[in-house]
Parts: structure tokens; C-alpha cells; sequence
């Protein structure tokens, strides 16, 4: 095993690394696969339950702080602590409604499956 790892990290030769670091040199190569072409790309470790936790570990700060940010905008219709013009209101409410409508087009984008077969038998 610390042939092959010398073969592919030659500077593992140079430093003669400790029982540690050769078994931590080792994880991160573990971590990458060779391909054909000679092209290193990682192992998509990252299985549907790691997915899972990342969308729920930014869920909850990223749609608080998206509603937070339109309560901002609403503080901002307060016309006696602000002046503005009916054209700005209808802008900011279509930047509004336009950002809300991409988020939804790629939700639902995402969900659906695309065909199989183009063509009816």
C-alpha cells in the first residue's frame, strides 16, 4: 500500500512522513479516483443522506434571512419615514415577484424528470 501511494504522491517519498501523516495523506487520496486521461476527480462521496443534511443544515438561515430581507423592503412602504415614487413601489415588488418566480421555476425544474424516451412506441 505505501508503494502505490509513493507512486502516485512522489513528494511522500521525499519526506518520509510518519505513520500519521502517511495515514492521512492516504484519506485524501482515498478521496480522489483516477480516471481514464489520467484526470483526478473526486469520489462523489456525497450520498443523498450528506445532501439531505446540507439542504437542511441552510434551509432554515437562508429562507429567514431571504424573509427578513423583504420585511426591510415593507419597512420601506412606511411613508412617513420614506419617499418614494409608485414607479419605485412597482419596481421593488417585480424584482420581488421575479426572484420569487426563478425560485420557484427551479424547484420545480429540479423535480421533474426528464424523458427517457422521446419518441412514442
Amino acid at each position: 500500500m505505501i508503494d502505490n501511494l509513493l507512486k502516485i504522491n512522489p513528494i511522500l517519498a521525499i519526506n518520509n512522513p510518519s505513520l500519521w501523516d502517511f495515514l492521512k495523506e492516504n484519506e485524501i487520496l482515498n478521496q480522489f479516483r483516477i480516471k481514464k486521461g489520467g484526470k483526478n476527480n473526486m469520489i462523489d462521496k456525497k450520498s443523498s443522506n450528506s445532501r439531505r443534511a446540507r439542504f437542511l443544515k441552510y434551509r432554515e438561515s437562508r429562507v429567514s434571512n431571504a424573509v427578513h430581507a423583504i420585511n426591510l423592503c415593507e419597512n420601506m412602504a412606511n411613508k412617513n419615514s420614506y419617499d418614494y415614487s409608485e414607479d419605485e413601489a412597482r419596481i421593488i415588488i417585480k424584482a420581488l415577484n421575479d426572484a420569487v418566480t426563478r425560485l420557484k421555476n427551479t424547484f420545480d425544474l429540479k423535480s421533474q424528470k426528464k424523458p427517457t424516451s422521446y419518441f412514442d412506441n
